[in-house]
């Protein structure tokens, strides 16, 4: 059995995933558990708790970490608000789990922690500056420096998604004006799609949807254009440029040696990924482009569970 074994908790809004990881980031155990939106938030930790005890490795963890969307504040591990758990509201995880478990807890963002499982599982532990950028429904980031998880003076840096790249664009949900957020997160990619075939007909996504744009999701438009169709194929090249000029600013700004792309939307990097480069080539300083490597994660279902575990590392 490995040594130094720690209890990583990913809780998420429709799964919730436990494992006992290594120091460098290897799963030894693993169970995943659906998520109970409607059970209060100590039973949901009862649960999970339950499930870890069944580990053949628990009596030997001394760490736990967790993981969760939302606000988060790690130096009391309270969870104030989870936006896909509506009764998660100023839940205190660590003193909870701290009485179940009986071991060292932290806490935090899921943001936070996918960087974290980035930096050990993408980059070996051996990365010295790392940006994690999660494309989902928002966009969300973490930040290593130096080897470290940087949280900035109230907890809030990697707020990546808030990034502006157009001062007058569409209005964000977190009230600022043309964040990459409104440009490739997939709520508003979707909406962008509906208004883009006002003016652009493609029988595929039709097709696919029945004419019922509402349906459109990343997923869809990447089975569009895997079929050839030329409007999906643009879009796909729209969110490239975006996301070329907001990495742009990312290279320059932080000068990391390594960009982690996770999250749905990042499965379509084919039919972007070369929009990147050409806009980080014409953008950002040459020096900071070729120290640095853009990959999207083969990790992706495991970052934020390694993650969770090893921010008793942080």
């Amino acid at each position: 059995m490995p040594k130094n074994l720690c209890l990583g908790i990913d809780i998420g809004g429709t799964r919730i995933k436990v494992a006992t990881v290594d120091p460098k980031g290897v799963i030894f155990e693993e169970s995943i558990i659906d998520t109970n939106v409607n059970a209060k938030p100590i039973n949901v930790l009862k649960d999970i708790i339950d499930v870890a005890k069944k580990f053949k490795s628990y009596s030997k963890i001394k760490n736990v970490g967790v993981g969760i969307a939302g606000d988060v504040c790690f130096e009391t591990g309270i969870v104030r608000f989870s936006p896909n758990l509506k009764k998660w509201k100023n839940v205190k995880v660590k003193e909870i789990l701290t009485k179940l478990t009986r071991k060292k807890v932290y806490v935090d963002n899921d943001a936070n922690i996918a960087a974290i499982g980035a930096f050990w599982l993408e980059g070996k532990g051996k990365s010295i500056d790392l940006v994690c950028i999660t494309l989902g429904t928002g966009v969300g980031g973490g930040l290593i420096f130096d080897k470290k998880l940087y949280r900035g003076v109230s907890g809030t840096a990697g707020e990546l998604g808030h990034v502006t790249i157009d001062a007058y664009g569409k209005k964000c949900n977190c009230g600022n004006r043309g964040c990459i957020e409104t440009f490739v997160g997939a709520r508003h990619l979707s909406e962008f799609v509906q208004d883009y075939l006002k003016d652009n007909n493609s029988k595929m996504i039709d097709k696919l949807t029945n004419k019922n744009y509402k349906l459109i999701t990343p997923q869809l438009l990447t089975q569009a254009a895997k079929s050839g169709d030329r409007v999906a194929k643009e879009i796909w090249k729209i969110v490239g440029q975006k996301l070329g000029v907001f990495l742009s600013i990312i290279i320059n700004f932080s000068n990391p040696d390594t960009i982690v792309l996770c999250g749905g939307i990042s499965h379509a990097k084919e039919y972007f990924m070369k929009y990147i480069l050409l806009e980080i080539k014409t953008r950002a300083f040459k020096s900071a482009t070729k120290a640095c490597k853009i990959v999207v994660s083969k990790y992706a279902s495991n970052l934020g569970v390694v993650g969770a575990a090893l921010l008793s590392r942080q």
